[in-house]
């Protein structure tokens, strides 16, 4: 895989981070179908997979430099939710094989195995989206689709919103330092909090509508969709081991997908 300069300038995202790892450095199709059958394959293993696919992942994202991002953005995200589906699974939904555990309390061995698959399952599409986007730029995803001949639309519609995320929450941050610079109180009770989220999404939803028309008059006045295919200045490199092993790594999601069913 041959090396290539960073993204353009000017252009931010919120979760990437520069560097010259492999998936760095690779096409960002191969990427995209490295994280779409890392996905397959958690859609279909038990627990035990699962588990072991999220600490490779993790070991994988400290091999390319990423690895405090990934960590910390899946801890974040999948901590309370492995607390709250243990709580409802192992606790609170009506199984049959409830035992005793400290005075009237009950628990389900087969609600938190249950509980622990999915959060499992959740956790290693979450940590294979996470090393994706860490690692490969919006708009370096853009040119690839581009020059594989993807519809502009298709490419615009699935790249755009890695883009604007850093902006929107750039955004997000700025309303609020202005809202509560006008005395509205953000760190007090949850109930003044709650009375005050009015304040803070009515703008940003605002801003984000305005924003959206302002786009779509810029796309628009470029002739943005008038050709079927739009010419790629400086895309990303590929040669054709990349292409063998993006065609090797769909085989491989499909095969995987169909495998429960063949034993059903």
């Amino acid at each position: 895989m041959s090396s290539r300069s960073g993204p353009q300038s000017g252009q931010t995202a919120l979760l990437f981070l520069p560097g010259d790892s492999l998936l760095h450095r690779a096409n960002p199709l191969t990427s995209l179908i490295f994280m779409l059958w890392m996905i397959s394959a958690a859609a279909v293993l038990p627990t035990i997979g699962t588990t072991i696919l999220i600490v490779a992942g993790v070991a994988l994202s400290f091999a390319m430099g990423v690895g405090p991002r990934v960590t910390k953005r899946l801890v974040i995200t999948m901590l309370p939710l492995l607390v709250a589906l243990l709580v409802v699974h192992g606790f609170l939904v009506s199984r049959p094989d409830f035992i005793p555990l400290v005075g009237p309390l009950t628990y389900s061995p087969t609600g938190l195995e249950y509980a622990a698959q999915v959060v499992t399952r959740i956790g290693a599409m979450l940590t294979a989206s996470l090393i994706f986007v860490t690692t490969t730029h919006p708009g370096d995803i853009l040119k690839s689709l581009d020059q594989r001949g993807v519809s502009p639309g298709v490419s615009y519609l699935i790249a755009s919103p890695l883009l604007l995320i850093e902006p929107f929450s750039e955004r997000a941050k700025a309303i609020r330092d202005a809202q509560r610079a006008r005395g509205l109180d953000l760190t007090s009770t949850f109930k003044a909090r709650f009375k005050a989220l009015p304040a803070l999404l009515i703008p940003l939803i605002t801003l984000a509508l305005s924003d959206l028309d302002h786009r779509a008059s810029i796309l628009n006045s470029r002739a943005f969709r008038a050709q079927k295919h739009r010419t790629v200045i400086d895309a990303p490199p590929d040669d054709r081991f990349q292409v063998w092993l993006r065609r090797v790594l769909i085989v491989l999601a499909i095969a995987q997908l169909g495998i429960p069913l063949l034993w059903r």
